[in-house]
């Protein structure tokens, strides 16, 4: 059946390093708004000299650029869902309650034209088959494998400028803590004596 209205599948099919042409013009006498108007120009003008709808993506905060050209796939279908007991098991409480033990997953495929575009549901669409793909191990890793384990994506910010570093510190990191500890503490207040409005 359809997935949600709307639903894509986006495939990298190609990258380019295009730092070079990124950072054309930008100097160390370039900061604040004129450096960005200036890396806005640069990626408007990389983009509309592509085909398709590539994006320009800054890694390891800005020191390098790349090009991604992506096939937007429209045909995705969920093919899967675990039965709504299992799915839902405990209701909202225990929605909101850790360890949560429910089975909230689906399995999806995405659909293309017998030629490999894409394009919206049709009968004769088949499952869309990428040129590449990481296969499986199922004999477990041996000395030296590579191993990927799925979880939140790591970043770096070992290339922080000074000022950065010092803004961090000295304002983001105190404001954020401030807003971590206040919010509860508002929260604990708001529903104080309301044990309908409490999480438990």
């Amino acid at each position: 059946m359809p997935a949600a209205p709307g639903s894509r599948s986006y495939v990298i099919e190609d990258m380019w390093d295009v730092t070079a042409e990124m950072l054309k013009s930008v100097s160390d006498k370039l900061n604040g708004f004129a450096r960005y108007e200036r890396l806005a120009t640069n990626k408007k003008a990389l983009i509309a000299a592509c085909e398709g709808q590539p994006i320009a993506v800054a890694t390891y905060g800005g020191v390098s650029y790349y090009l991604l050209q992506k096939l937007e796939i429209e045909d995705v279908r969920l093919v899967y869902a675990p039965a709504l007991g299992i799915g839902n098991f405990g209701g909202q409480t225990d929605n909101w309650m850790w360890l949560r033990h429910t089975g909230h997953f689906g399995f999806y495929r995405a659909y293309v034209a017998p030629d490999g575009s894409s394009r919206p549901y049709a009968r004769d669409n088949v499952p869309y088959r990428p040129e590449s793909w990481l296969p499986i191990a199922c004999e477990g890793v041996k000395e030296g494998d590579l191993v990927m384990v799925a979880g939140f994506p790591g970043a770096t910010h070992q290339f922080l400028t000074a000022d950065e570093v010092r803004f961090n510190f000295a304002q983001f990191e105190p404001r954020l803590q401030r807003s971590l500890s206040d919010y509860p503490a508002q929260i604990n207040q708001a529903t104080a004596g309301n044990r309908e409005a409490q999480i438990h």
